[in-house]
């Protein structure tokens, strides 16, 4: 297995290097010029966004123009929400990238078309074959990472692009949130206190194609993985009693690849609901978020976005990422409530345990998560703001 194993990583080498031969990069450097890389998932975006504003407004970096490469996945969120700061932006398709040796080509051409004073991969969990490779490439007089960990990356490859950089910059070696991580990679770089408490989102003025209705709590069925995604059945349990007991109208959101659970969803729920799944960009999907009362979701973007426009969220998680990504500090949010594994609800208390055990990826089963023990955190929830 090990030989097989190393076998695919000197083809994916090889071809990679030759892709990159073909590559001849612009010396031509635009002065007071910089480029922030990032391409990895929504969520990710949204914890880390609120810092590039600090960035440009600082003394350090104040009058630079910036450019984003970014992950397409979330390409309309930044350009509505962040073009006052990012004078172009340049998208990649990830999927494309990894297995479209001509698209490859064709985007490393586009990136490397013009050359920078800087370069910045604030990523924690770094790829070898997307953004340092990227890095690598681009031509730039300063280009500057962060040191990283060994999550998206092997040790080989981490000893060979740590050299692609001019500077790497320290991270602490525990789990932390990755707002926090995203905080300690600017305070370092821009050498200042960073005030910013947590993620916020000000949604522009959006027209909706739909009409919302009254008084409703929004379930959100998505989600990256399949380990990630609680049962179609319980989510229309969920709703029921939402419905049922509190007097909620239910509002199903997703992405397109949700089709199929939302036609699932349609067959257990048997009631009046409306179905947005696959019928929101992320813009509209933020404002149906923002008008909900409640949010109940995996683990995935709708959380993230939850937070950030201070709404009450509750999300079902196998502890995939602990630590990292889940839980919401109470210090950034009260209105974060996880529910999940049991073998997690039991040990809350040792969260060292717990990011340590599952910080990277969790095994457990999300639908071992019951719908009672969701229902309680529903009442709990609902109970408390009855009585505010």
């Amino acid at each position: 297995m090990g030989l097989k194993v190393l076998a695919k990583d000197i083809v994916k080498l090889s071809i990679h290097t030759v892709i990159n031969s073909l590559i001849k990069p612009s010396q031509k450097v635009e002065h007071k010029s910089m480029l922030i890389i990032r391409l990895d998932a929504i969520g990710d975006y949204i914890l880390f966004r609120n810092f590039i504003k600090i960035l440009k407004d600082s003394d350090k970096f104040k009058g630079y123009k910036i450019t984003l490469l970014g992950n397409i996945a979330w390409k309309e969120l930044a350009e509505t929400l962040d073009s006052k700061e990012i004078s172009h932006f340049i998208w990649l398709d990830r999927k494309k990238f990894a297995k479209n040796p001509y698209y490859r080509l064709k985007k490393l051409k586009e990136i490397t078309a013009k050359g920078y004073e800087l370069v910045i991969s604030p990523v924690y969990s770094r790829e070898f074959y997307y953004c340092d490779t990227i890095i690598k490439l681009i031509s730039a007089g300063q280009k500057i990472g962060s040191s990283g960990n060994l999550s998206n990356i092997k040790k080989w490859q981490k000893r060979i692009s740590d050299k692609f950089y001019t500077k790497l910059i320290p991270a602490k070696d525990e789990i932390i949130f990755e707002f926090y991580r995203n905080k300690e990679f600017f305070e370092y770089l821009l050498q200042q206190q960073i005030t910013l408490r947590k993620p916020f989102i000000q949604i522009p003025d959006v027209n909706l194609s739909f009409e919302l209705p009254k008084k409703y709590a929004v379930l959100f069925i998505g989600g990256s993985a399949s380990f990630r995604k609680w049962s179609i059945e319980n989510f229309a349990k969920v709703g029921l009693y939402l419905k049922d007991t509190y007097g909620y109208n239910i509002v199903l959101c997703g992405s397109k690849t949700d089709l199929i659970d939302s036609e699932s969803f349609r067959r257990s729920f048997k009631k009046s609901y409306v179905d947005l799944v696959g019928k929101t960009n992320l813009i509209e999907l933020l404002q149906v978020i923002n008008s909900a009362e409640i949010i109940i979701s995996n683990e995935t973007v709708a959380p993230h976005m939850a937070v950030a426009l201070d709404k009450r969220v509750i999300v079902i998680s196998n502890g995939n990422h602990f630590g990292r990504f889940t839980p919401y500090p109470k210090e950034i949010t009260s209105n974060y409530f996880a529910v999940y594994h049991s073998e997690i609800e039991k040990n809350l208390d040792d969260y060292k345990k717990l990011s340590n055990t599952y910080g990277f990826i969790s095994k457990l089963n999300i639908n071992e998560i019951t719908f009672e023990m969701v229902k309680v955190k529903i009442d709990e929830l609902l109970n408390d703001l009855k009585k505010c």
